[in-house]
């Protein structure tokens, strides 16, 4: 008796370690990844169902995203000829849309840096609200350039200067030039030449250099120009200086990449 007992318990034992080894290597079976074939066509079939819309351009997903799901399931290695040709094509297509993405990121961050440099001079004599309003318009697009970020920081600064009190940042700069020849003018006249000197200095700070050319309009009839002889701001500043007088308005400016005047037109007052 004690001998078919024994016996019974080593049997009960013995089955316990059979279904625990059958659960550990149904459980090894599992982590290894290995799909059956009903499993690994199922998923084939929903990688080419993802893959479609981004080869016909009508995937809502992002260009990253996209670029993302093609690598997940090239991760996969499913080795199947036609998902292998989509994947291809996919590629491809991202590829094309990151290439007009970028060539256009370019032409709105051109467009962006020459609208912001206008604001800046606000050549225009635009409100602080009509800045602020473009302003928005150019933040909206996130552009990420360093320079457009810089610009707008100036712009913000410009619109702060324009809401504030008795602030000359509200005048144009095509404004603030013509005050600041008056101001030369008028200075040398009445002999307040050290006045004369620090409004020459600020002035210059709105040009790209001292040699910047100027040149003078004597007369114009349809698109025939006759100019003075040329000359350079400093050189102008200082002749307002010494005649005393300010006999000229501003026809034109041109800026440059910074913002700063490049090239100055006047033309004599009527």
């Amino acid at each position: 008796m004690m001998d078919n007992l024994k016996k019974t318990r080593w049997q009960h034992v013995i089955f316990v370690l059979l279904i625990a080894l059958l659960a550990f290597g149904s459980e090894g079976c599992k982590s290894t990844g290995k799909l059956s074939k009903k499993e690994r066509k199922a998923q084939i079939e929903t990688a080419k169902k993802q893959l479609q819309p981004v080869i016909d351009g009508t995937s809502t997903l992002s260009l990253e995203s996209q670029e993302q799901l093609i690598s997940q399931i090239t991760g996969k290695n499913f080795n199947d000829p036609d998902l292998n040709q989509m994947l291809l094509k996919a590629s491809q297509k991202v590829k094309q849309g990151m290439a007009e993405q970028a060539k256009q990121t370019a032409i709105n961050v051109d467009a962006a840096r020459a609208t912001l440099l206008d604001l800046v001079l606000n050549k225009d004599n635009k409100t602080a609200d009509q800045i602020e309003s473009e302003l928005n318009r150019i933040k909206s697009q996130n552009l990420k350039d360093t320079e457009i970020d810089e610009l707008i920081v100036r712009v913000e600064k410009k619109i702060k200067d324009m809401r504030s009190f008795n602030s000359g940042s509200v005048l144009p700069v095509r404004t603030q030039l013509e005050n600041a020849f008056t101001t030369i003018a008028n200075s040398a006249r009445t002999g307040n030449l050290s006045q004369a000197d620090a409004t020459i200095q600020s002035t210059l700070q709105f040009f790209s250099s001292d040699d910047v050319p100027v040149l003078i309009i004597i007369s114009r009839d349809g698109s025939m120009v006759d100019y003075d002889k040329p000359t350079t701001i400093n050189r102008y500043l200082h002749f307002l200086r010494d005649q005393k007088a300010s006999n000229n308005t501003i026809d034109a400016l041109q800026l440059d990449a910074n913002g700063k005047i490049k090239e100055l037109d006047l033309i004599k007052k009527q």
